[in-house]
């Protein structure tokens, strides 16, 4: 198993596990990244926040978090490379940095107590 540990640029962390495998066509890489993702998201946040796959503009809902709880979701993606957007209920939205996915892969996704700080109405758009 690969482990990477990608911190987003305000503070969230995204650790990802993968099996590492031999080279694999680009076919067969698309066909797997429309499978099945799983994220934990454990908010240490003192707000609730709501979770979308993000890429290009595009955003795919995941799930809704209280503060201080964690959740697992499971979601598709159809794209090898993910970035999430954590909104605090009017508050503004995070962007974590763009992480490379696939197919199984196991996302553990941690909002900070002070993540909410840095959130902008703007990223919300």
């Amino acid at each position: 198993m690969a482990r990477s540990i990608i911190p987003s640029a305000l503070g969230c962390v995204i650790l990802a596990t993968a099996a590492c495998g031999s080279s694999l066509s680009e076919t067969r890489l698309r066909q797997l990244a429309r499978q099945e993702l799983t994220v934990e998201v454990r908010n240490h946040n003192h707000n609730a926040i709501t979770v979308y796959a993000y890429r290009g503009g595009f955003r795919d809902r995941i799930g809704f978090v209280e503060a201080a709880n964690t959740k697992t979701f499971t979601f598709r993606w159809s794209s090898n490379d993910l970035r999430f957007l954590i909104n605090f209920l009017a508050q503004g939205c995070l962007l974590t940095e763009l992480l490379p996915v696939y197919a199984g892969d196991e996302l553990l996704l941690i909002v900070l107590v002070s993540d909410n700080q840095d959130a902008s109405q703007a990223q919300c758009r």
